[in-house]
């Protein structure tokens, strides 16, 4: 007799449920079918592969690379422009090195040429543009044709360890120089990002034709701009790291005197000099140095800012980086009794100004 389910289990539902059919004749019982499979999911079409970078022929007004980056990336490129003005102002010209390198690695994209039908053009840029010019008096259309790339296979080389051992290396070497900077010796500060630039470039010349280290780029490139930062930032930076922060106000009263501040805002009152020649040194390593020059006070500059402003009486302010000025100021008054101040001014970052006091 056959077994009832037990009412236990009266609500389980088979997930795979049989179909029983009868059976012919010949077989003289009865047979069990399994439900067919659902049919597979229709796979999408794939989309077609971007085109590699290549600078612009069309909206182009050096070289073409911000042009060629905006359409990659779906980018203004106006606004890549002005980036790339900004970052080469603040990274002391560095990034108009990594520009020229881009233009002599990226190739030039081909000539517009007629397009047929089918052909497939590059992305629009993101400022509206369509990569085609239609001639409006034969209606044909130009552009910039490729052939979508096919997908790369994928790589069956080992993993290779030498960007990973570069990188330990650079900062290996860069931590010693730091520890004799801190202990005493006399270390440039641009020779620490460039010795760990150099191991980099070592790295990346080794992976070109042994290994994979194309990733080391981008660590090059920021080595490359705090080289190029500190190159610009003089020695009394360092000099001056342990004279102190805040604000001070110095009023020499001898024929010679010598002021160093770390950090901070300096202003040196040069009313209480005796008649006669004076020399004065003032470092100020991060900060601003303001000299309060007297009417009757005669001063022969000699001052250096490495990154930051310059600013004189009677003279339009200058900025930017390295910057030197060698400048005699006459006194306004006739007097008898002149004093002639051989002032040398260092500002590492900051600002170098020169007042006339007001009495």
């Amino acid at each position: 007799m056959p077994t009832t389910p037990s009412s236990g289990h009266g609500e389980h539902m088979d997930e795979n449920p049989t179909i029983v059919e009868p059976v012919d004749a010949a077989s003289g019982g009865v047979g069990t079918a399994t439900a067919p499979p659902p049919p597979p999911r229709a796979t999408p079409a794939p989309l077609p592969a971007r085109p590699r970078l290549q600078r612009s022929r069309s909206d182009r007004v050096l070289g073409g690379v911000c042009g060629g980056l905006g359409r990659q990336y779906d980018i203004d490129p106006v606004l890549l422009r002005i980036l790339l003005v900004v970052g080469a102002v603040f990274s002391g010209g560095a990034l108009v090195i990594v520009y020229g390198a881009a233009w002599l690695l990226v190739p030039d994209e081909p000539a517009w040429v007629p397009l047929a039908p089918g052909d497939v053009v590059p992305p629009s840029y993101a400022a509206g543009g369509t990569g085609t010019f239609v001639d409006p008096a034969t209606g044909q259309v130009y552009g910039a044709a490729y052939a979508p790339a096919a997908p790369r296979p994928r790589r069956t080389e080992p993993r290779s360890y030498l960007g990973l051992i570069t990188v330990c290396a650079a900062v290996l070497v860069g931590g010693l120089l730091a520890l004799l900077a801190v202990s005493g010796v006399s270390v440039p500060a641009v020779v620490i990002p460039s010795a760990m630039l150099a191991i980099v470039a070592v790295g990346l010349l080794v992976g070109s034709v042994r290994g994979r280290a194309r990733w080391l780029i981008a660590p090059a490139v920021v080595l490359l701009l705090a080289a190029q930062a500190a190159s610009v930032v003089p020695r009394v930076v360092s000099d001056t790291a342990g004279s102190g922060v805040g604000e001070r106000r110095w009023v020499p009263t001898a024929s010679s005197s010598s002021f160093a501040l770390g950090a901070g805002s300096a202003v040196l009152d040069l009313a209480k000099l005796p008649a006669g020649s004076v020399r004065i040194d003032a470092r100020v390593g991060l900060g601003e140095l303001i000299v309060l020059l007297p009417a009757d006070t005669r001063l022969v500059l000699d001052g250096s800012v490495g990154l930051g402003e310059i600013d004189l009486p009677a003279q339009r302010p200058v900025s930017g980086s390295s910057l030197d000025v060698e400048r005699t100021l006459e006194p306004l008054s006739t007097t008898a009794d002149i004093t002639t101040v051989d002032l040398t001014a260092e500002i590492g970052l900051g600002n170098l100004e020169v007042r006339r006091a007001t009495s």
